[in-house]
């Protein structure tokens, strides 16, 4: 992943919401649960978790598997390291500025905060 597009800033959004991460949590901790399963965890309706859920599905986070009259929900692992690798990316080009610029590494800011002091005491010494 070379730029950060559409799909993976939509699916950053759905997951900005604390409740559908938290649900996504649950899910991926138990491995497979149907809505009443999630709902006997939280405080809200079964409206309101449908909506988090469609949110879920459509963002491609869950996967929803009809069994007969239930609705299997489970964490889409495609979609997750498709998030993983597109943060991991961030961080990678994080390193390779540093290399690239020096000016940029931790260590070369240091030492110009450290010289600007020193010049700074010298020219109030002088005075």
């Amino acid at each position: 992943m070379n730029t950060i597009d559409g799909q993976f800033t939509a699916v950053l959004n759905v997951l900005s919401e604390d409740v559908r991460f938290r649900i996504l949590a649950l899910i991926a901790s138990k491995g497979e649960l149907t809505a009443k399963e999630i709902l006997s965890e939280f405080d809200f309706t079964q409206p309101t978790l449908s909506h988090h859920m469609a949110c879920l599905t459509e963002a491609g986070l869950v996967n929803a598997e009809r069994k007969g009259r239930f609705v299997i929900y489970s964490v889409n692992n495609e979609t997750i390291d498709y998030v993983i690798s597109g943060i991991s990316s961030l961080k990678s080009v994080s390193k390779k500025t540093l290399k690239e610029d020096p000016d940029t590494d931790g260590k070369e800011l240091k030492k110009s905060k450290k010289k600007k002091k020193k010049d700074k005491n010298k020219k109030k010494k002088k005075d």
